[in-house]
């Protein structure tokens, strides 16, 4: 018996693509190199007065203690309130709400709650690292693409096609990471079609709901005909109103889902940090991410002409989210060794493509999440390097 060796559950979990390009440029920084951040899904901006100063305040107030494993009231009842007026949903703050360590701690302690081994779980390709809570839990995780010709919606029929009697549950993200699409309506009602007629478990990341553009409308599956028994919503303040430090994320389900979630969540982190929550009572619900979006839509707009105007990239343009997914540009074959060798000799941080998925072969993630002068700076040097 080797005591030193993993689990065999993590022989099929890999580290994170995303982070080791970041821990990348950390060590070029180190030697003293200009990196361009387009790696990295973090809002360059600090967070909003307001919601500092109710940090400020609770700290003041001595808010410094454990809370609830479901979170402070106060936050519950906004998120309550959130929901019902946001997203037509309605649930109850005492027994249908959970606030999170951020939402990757939402999605992982729903999973590790509700599959069991050898459950499958339709996740959609590309896509965030799904695919790694899925195999901790001990589930199988199975594709499902989007389709790069039709703006990145999914392929429903091959998402139908997909399930079998082992699956479980169905993740759906939308603003969608790393492609910047938001689901269209119709779409919306063919995956809701899917899950009511396989009896599925829908998981819906809409943690970039209010990150959208040119009038997109951002769907919330649980407000759907036969979907709010059968949906765990999930959000945060991380990315609408750049609070990704301050780890803060929340889930909404039906009390049967939120039994067996909260207990799972009770032997992780017990509960979010106390100053996130009182500072998220001023963040959820709010309109300040309204000057952020803003300035994201003139990035995107930045972006897609810069990406139009070299040879062989092409990329739908992003509806939602702060990410592109374009195609890399004439001459190179290897999303991979173009990712590295732009970070290593141009000094522009991106993310290949496969990291997210099959789909993703021949791609490259683009975070539009600087600003414009460091955009322009990337593509300047990019250019000069191609």
């Amino acid at each position: 018996m080797d005591l030193h060796s993993p689990a065999p559950r993590m022989d099929t979990v890999p580290f994170s693509g995303i982070r080791e390009i970041f821990e990348e440029c950390d060590r070029l920084e180190a030697d003293g190199v200009d990196v361009v951040h387009l790696e990295i899904g973090r809002p360059d901006f600090d967070t909003p007065e307001p919601i500092k100063r109710a940090a400020t305040e609770a700290l003041e107030a001595g808010h410094v203690h454990y809370t609830s494993n479901y979170g402070i009231v106060p936050l519950r009842e906004t998120i309550a309130e959130k929901f019902a007026t946001e997203n037509d949903v309605s649930y109850d703050p005492n027994g249908e709400i959970v606030v999170t360590a951020g939402a990757t701690e939402a999605i992982f302690v729903s999973i590790l709650a509700l599959v069991d081994d050898g459950d499958e779980v339709l996740l959609p390709d590309p896509a965030w690292t799904y695919a790694a809570h899925v195999e901790l839990a001990g589930g199988t995780p199975v594709a499902y693409d989007l389709d790069p010709d039709d703006e990145f919606q999914p392929d429903v029929d091959a998402l139908a096609d997909a399930v079998t009697d082992r699956t479980k549950l169905l993740i759906v993200n939308s603003p969608q990471n790393p492609t910047g699409s938001v689901l269209r309506r119709e779409r919306a009602e063919a995956i809701r079609d899917v899950a009511v007629e396989h009896d599925l478990l829908v998981l819906s990341d809409e943690i970039y709901e209010h990150i959208t553009y040119d009038g997109a409308v951002h769907h919330s599956l649980a407000a759907m005909d036969d979907m709010h028994e059968r949906t765990i919503t999930v959000n945060g303040a991380s990315k609408a109103y750049s609070m990704t430090g301050w780890r803060l994320g929340y889930l909404g389900a039906p009390t049967e889902l939120i039994d067996p979630i909260v207990r799972a969540r009770q032997y992780t982190t017990t509960c979010a940090p106390s100053l996130s929550q009182w500072a998220a009572v001023r963040a959820v619900g709010s309109d300040l991410h309204e000057p952020m979006v803003e300035a994201f839509a003139d990035r995107r707009d930045r972006v897609s002409a810069r990406i139009d105007a070299i040879p062989g990239m092409t990329c739908p343009e992003p509806a939602g989210a702060f990410y592109a997914f374009p195609t890399i540009p004439d001459g190179f074959d290897d999303e991979v060794d173009f990712a590295r060798s732009l970070l290593a000799e141009a000094g522009v941080a991106t993310v290949p493509g496969t990291v997210f998925g099959e789909v993703g072969e021949g791609r490259i993630r683009i975070a539009y999440s600087n600003s414009l002068d460091r955009i322009d700076e990337a593509f300047d040097r990019l250019e000069d390097w191609l």
